[in-house]
This record gives structure tokens, C-alpha cells and sequence, in this order.
């Protein structure tokens, strides 16, 4: 048990409610309205366009492009895509959240290993695997929100800091600007963290 049996476990369930989301819920459902085709735009290189509804920072976007652009030449030698732009679907875009969501759960396994290195692989595995079935957390893991991102680079600056890597977690946290309730937790954790020293 670890890492890779969290990974497993954690996929296990991501994948077939994913599929399951976009087929029930094909279009931007919610807040994606405005995300989605945000994101949209910077796949096709407009990264000037701005909606004034969308009160986040733009971090999503370009992770999302990351992510888009790894997967575009595999689904144009499949021939399930003939340009970048046409790769950036809702489905996606979704399923960006899903791998996060994986990794997530990942760093948080990671966390607690760090925080109590004594307890068992096993119930630390199960630990990890209950806290990525937060409700909050399981319901944006299938929808095109900035949360999953947000979480999952709080969780790595964590661990980062935990692990006494100072420089890797300051440069998390200058990409941390995914979502503003993070950008406020980082600076109050930050503040917590010299107020410890």
C-alpha cells in the first residue's frame, strides 16, 4: 500500500464518474459557462480576451493548456482531433480535474506520512482515500472549476514547507493563483508559518 495503491484506487472511481458526468452532462454545466470557454480562448492563443464575470485569476487556463497540449498529439495521431482548439472540449477540460484530483490525493498521502511517520502504510492509504471523497472535493473533481487546481498546489506548497523545501514552496505559491479563497488561505498559512519560526 502507498502511493500507487492511492493513485489506483483514487482512478478507480474518477474515471468511470467522469465518463459517467459528460455523458449525462455534456455542455458547461454551472460557473463552466464562463470557465470553459475562457479556457477556450487561451487553447486558441487569445489570452487578451477577459470575461468580466469571471472573478478568478487565470491560473486554470494556462494549466489547462498544459494539459490540452500534452494530450492534442496523441488524439491527432488517433484521429480524434485535427487541431489544438478542437482538443479543447468541455469533456477535457473536465478530465484536467480529474488527474489533479489523482494527484491530489497523492500529496495528501504524502502529508500525512510526513506529519506522522509512524503510522502504518495501510491506514495511512485508507486515510488519503477517505479525505479524497470530501463531498466539496468530489463534486468539483468532475466539473471545469478552479478548485481541484487550487487545492491540489495548497496541498503541494504544504508539503513542500513540511519537508523544509522553503524555495519549492514559494514557487508553488507564486502559482497558486487559481482560485481567491487559496490566495488567501496561502498568506494566512505563510503569516502562521513565521509567526511558528
Amino acid at each position: 500500500m502507498g502511493r500507487l495503491a492511492v493513485a489506483v484506487i483514487v482512478g478507480m472511481w474518477v474515471i468511470p464518474v467522469s465518463v459517467l458526468v459528460n455523458r449525462i452532462v455534456p455542455d458547461p454545466y454551472m460557473d463552466e459557462i464562463f470557465h470553459v470557454p475562457q479556457a477556450q480562448k487561451y487553447c486558441k492563443g487569445d489570452f487578451k480576451s477577459w470575461d468580466p464575470m469571471i472573478t478568478t485569476p487565470p491560473g486554470l487556463y494556462y494549466i489547462s493548456l498544459a494539459h490540452v497540449a500534452s494530450l492534442y498529439p496523441w488524439m491527432f495521431v488517433l484521429g480524434w482531433s485535427s487541431s489544438l482548439s478542437d482538443t479543447c472540449s468541455t469533456a477535457i477540460l473536465r478530465f484536467l480535474n480529474g488527474v489533479l484530483a489523482v494527484l491530489g490525493s497523492i500529496l495528501v498521502y504524502d502529508i500525512i506520512i510526513q506529519l506522522r511517520p509512524t503510522l502504518d502504510r495501510r491506514k495511512a492509504t485508507l486515510c488519503a482515500v477517505v479525505l479524497a471523497l470530501y463531498p466539496l472535493h468530489w463534486f468539483f473533481t468532475y466539473l471545469y472549476y478552479t478548485d481541484v487546481a487550487s487545492l491540489c498546489l495548497f496541498l503541494a506548497m504544504y508539503l513542500a514547507c513540511l519537508r523544509k523545501i522553503y524555495w519549492f514552496s514559494a514557487l508553488v505559491r507564486l502559482s497558486l493563483d487559481f482560485h481567491y479563497r487559496t490566495i488567501y488561505c496561502v498568506h494566512a498559512r505563510h503569516l502562521l508559518a513565521i509567526l511558528e519560526a
